[in-house]
């Protein structure tokens, strides 16, 4: 099953949306995002947390 993470869900307001194969491709990329669009430089542990707790399955019904 894929995986995807909204930014809005950590970033209120932001569109940003990574889909992958496992979380760790989804991290990797919302990271990057992160980094590059929030000007954040460093992911701090509680950050990364947060954006863990907002993976979830893609609904591949819709």
């Amino acid at each position: 099953m894929r995986r995807i993470i909204e930014c809005g869900s950590v970033v209120p307001g932001c569109n940003f949306v990574s889909h992958g194969a496992t979380d760790e491709d989804v991290l990797m990329e919302a990271a990057e995002h992160v980094r590059a669009t929030h000007g954040v430089d460093h992911l701090s542990d509680p950050l990364k947390a947060k954006l863990r707790a907002a993976i979830r399955d893609v609904d591949e019904t819709k």
